[in-house]
């Protein structure tokens, strides 16, 4: 096992060499006023490891065109990186075919390479002691074509290649943000990632500050101008299968080839350090010719102020308002829960748009009304009745009322008349104008003990007429045991823990906000411009 991990990542390194695509740099100084600048962004191909692109894009890309254009406004260089595979099944293929050479050559692809690469010698030594070789090379490098050929295109709706693409707008926005001018250049598979970055950006910034130079576009369609050999072994195998661009210059046989930029010379003829940056190979002037255009068609783009920072907007709280703490009853010996009004006469309440209003009642002549107050230690009562009688002295009757009580509270009537009785929060969504006639009226009390007397005082008997009465009066010991149960506290507790975190991330998002504006304000003291 340990021997084929070994050859797997010879083989992906040399792959990576083999095929010469790039990557994105390491974290390094920009110049101070980028938004008058131009950010180079380079596309790297299929397959490609991450600090061979990085290697391409800083060691050779940014030597090549330097850290300013020609009209000396600085350049940043940075790599919209694509990591989407494709050669995963062709190792196992190769693996296998290596297997059935009586195990001569398992584990050893990486042979293959070195041979594709003209390092052939030993494999001519190879044929003619085994002759039944004698096909595989040919074999084995047609099965590596189709497999790279439907690496550079089969992969286009897959979730990773939607992934990439995503990433690089995103890199995209960072750019417009800061006003800067964008030049991208794209290898190979890199070709179908750019036309969807170009569209990105022309839709940020506009078509005059985006250019694209393509070179061994994998891509049918195209954005800006493009180097194509014609010995490129890939892109003539797409062309075999669908619409490319057309080839842009000749280039050498294989055999006639000096090395490329990384001292390896490339039997495809597709990779980008050995065949299209090469110096000795027509393609790297073509390439450079384009790259220089694009950078003065991007000077001669009109330089637009800094837009404004915008303003920090807070997110709305959704959560609503904190709920009411709604407690149990008091533990307590004698507590009043509700109090229960009756009458036969209505009362009549109103709505207006300021709430409910009680309307003045005529009572008449003849009439009664209960109150009974409910709880522990309560259930009394006291009923009145309202008639005329006769008046045994004089003629005729006297208007007069006549009261039982029995366990009846001494207490305020007032406090319970100054509240809405409950039937009127029943319909608290009531249109103005609605009127309600009650002759039962209930008054809930969350809680009325008598948390400061030691006793409650209670009457019963009777109120009768001629302001003749009997009435006696009580008191019973009162004892509270303290508040009842916190009957919502999980929901609170909920609320409280949701709010304390949007604050949180609201304040988090206020620093960040103060930090980014505050960067902003400093570029824009360093790099404003005087008005167009």
């Amino acid at each position: 096992m340990t021997d084929r991990l070994t050859s797997l990542l010879r083989w992906w390194l040399l792959l990576g060499f083999l095929l010469g695509f790039g990557y994105a740099p390491n974290a390094f100084a920009q110049d101070q006023c980028e938004r008058n600048g131009v950010v180079f962004g380079f596309f790297n191909g299929v397959q490609t490891l991450e600090d061979d692109a990085q290697r391409a894009l800083h060691q050779h890309l940014e030597v090549m065109h330097g850290p300013t254009t020609p009209n000396k406004e600085p350049i940043t260089y940075e790599l919209f990186y694509n990591d989407t595979q494709g050669f995963a099944d062709f190792v196992e293929t190769f693996e296998q075919r290596l297997q059935e050479q009586n195990g001569l050559l398992a584990g050893r692809f990486e042979l293959f390479f070195s041979a594709t690469q003209g390092e052939s010698s030993w494999w001519d030594a190879l044929i003619k002691a085994i002759p039944a070789l004698g096909d595989l090379l040919k074999s084995l490098f047609d099965t590596f074509l189709a497999t790279l050929l439907r690496g550079l295109t089969s992969q286009l709706g897959s979730p990773n290649m939607v992934e990439v693409s995503a990433r690089h707008q995103a890199q995209i926005d960072h750019r417009a943000s800061l006003n800067q001018k964008m030049l991208f250049l794209a290898h190979s598979q890199g070709n179908l990632f750019v036309n969807k970055a170009y569209a990105h950006a022309v839709g940020k910034s506009g078509a005059e500050y985006v250019r694209v130079v393509h070179v061994a576009p994998a891509s049918p369609g195209l954005s800006g101008r493009h180097t194509l050999a014609d010995k490129d072994i890939v892109i003539n195998g797409l062309r075999l299968t669908g619409t490319v661009a057309p080839n842009t210059d000749e280039i050498a046989p294989y055999s006639d080839r000096p090395p490329g930029l990384n001292g390896s010379r490339d039997l495809i003829g597709h990779g980008l350090l050995e065949i299209y940056l090469n110096p000795a190979v027509p393609t790297s002037g073509r390439i450079r010719n384009d790259v220089m255009t694009a950078l003065r068609e991007l000077d001669a783009a009109p330089r637009r102020p800094m837009p404004p920072y915008p303003d920090f907007i807070s997110n709305p709280w959704l959560g609503g308002f904190r709920p009411l703490e709604s407690y149990g009853p008091t533990n307590a010996s004698h507590r009043v829960d509700s109090v229960i009004y009756e009458t036969t006469v209505p009362q009549v309440f109103v709505k207006t748009t300021s709430g409910w209003l009680k309307q003045s009642v005529q009572y008449p002549r003849k009439y009664s009304e209960t109150w009974r107050f409910l709880g522990p230690g309560m259930g009394g009562y006291q009923t009145c009745k309202w008639d005329d009688h006769p008046y045994p002295e004089h003629p005729g009757t006297l208007h007069q009322k006549e009261c039982t009580y029995e366990r009846m509270l001494w207490m305020d009537f007032s406090r319970v008349t100054s509240r809405h009785p409950d039937e009127l929060y029943r319909f608290h969504d009531a249109p103005v104008g609605t009127q309600l006639s009650l002759t039962t009226l209930n008054f809930s009390f969350p809680d009325i003990s008598f948390a400061f007397q030691t006793a409650v005082t209670f009457y019963s008997g009777h109120d009768g007429l001629w302001n003749e009465y009997e009435r006696r009066y009580w008191q019973e010991p009162y004892q509270s045991y303290g508040p009842g149960p916190w009957l919502n506290e999980s929901e609170i507790l909920a609320w409280d823990a949701a709010h304390e975190a949007y604050r949180q991330e609201e304040n988090r998002r206020y620093e960040r906000y103060e930090a980014e504006s505050n960067e902003y304000e400093e570029k824009r003291r360093r790099c404003i411009l005087p008005s167009a």
